[in-house]
């Protein structure tokens, strides 16, 4: 890919397209990863109110934009991880030594009063490198 072009990334079916959201951007040697939730490839929740399933769900959408897009969760470098409730915090700690390894991404972890639908508890975007290096 040329230095300065920018290379949309979807997966089939891609839920964010009728919101004029790309799912990534490869730019720059760069994977931008927008917010992935519990959501599935048709834009349905997964996980109810249980955030542990939630949370697994958010990790496995970014690892499959990530693999769209010819990279994957060992090549992330920054995530920041939206909570409803700071209170999981222990179980995100938990999840970050499970979908990544050393030297982990770095990381901002805020929580905010709600998320694009009031079901959903958690999001996540990251930068990754681009390519499977």
């Amino acid at each position: 890919m040329p230095q300065h072009a920018i290379r949309q990334i979807a997966t089939s079916p891609d839920p964010y397209a009728p919101f004029r959201i790309s799912q990534a951007i490869e730019a720059g040697g760069f994977v931008f990863v927008s917010g992935q939730a519990a959501m599935d490839l048709q834009g349905n929740l997964v996980g109810g109110d249980d955030f542990a399933a939630q949370a697994e769900q958010a990790f496995s959408m970014l690892a499959t934009v990530l693999e769209a897009a010819g990279s994957s969760l060992a090549r992330v470098v920054k995530v920041t991880i939206y909570l409803t409730d700071m209170a999981n915090f222990p179980a995100i700690v938990q999840l970050r030594e499970k979908h990544f390894s050393r030297p982990y991404p770095a990381d901002t972890i805020v929580q905010i009063e709600r998320l694009a639908l009031p079901e959903l508890q958690i999001e996540i975007d990251a930068v990754a490198l681009a390519g499977r290096g």
